[in-house]
């Protein structure tokens, strides 16, 4: 278990209703993070990638702190920016036909 993990565990064992539903929240923000992640592991600042991608610094700022939604095509740009691969999975999460779908689980990878 990570460093991470063994905190929001025990955050979670201490005040239960303060993290209820952080899973689901975290789902949401998860893509902008792992965006960000993969920028800097490119060895880039946020500044310089904006001028690479030919976005506004403010764009990419709000993506990669609020991604919820995030395009296939955005990613695509995010890859072609950092001139190295990335690999895209999804998992299921939930059930798969309740009336409040689950989600999924995105993991991205550096190939």
């Amino acid at each position: 278990m990570s460093d991470i993990e063994k905190f929001i565990s025990e955050r979670k064992t201490k005040s239960p209703k303060a993290w209820a539903g952080f899973e689901e929240k975290y789902r949401k923000y998860a893509i902008g993070m792992l965006l960000a992640e993969y920028r800097v592991k490119s060895g880039m600042t946020l500044a310089e990638f904006a001028k690479k991608a030919k976005m506004a610094k403010s764009a990419l700022s709000r993506l990669e702190n609020h991604g919820e939604d995030v395009r296939l095509s955005t990613i695509a740009r995010y890859v072609e920016t950092a001139g190295r691969p990335l690999e895209l999975k999804f998992f299921p999460v939930g059930k798969r036909r309740s009336k409040t779908p689950g989600g999924a689980q995105i993991e991205l990878q550096s190939a």
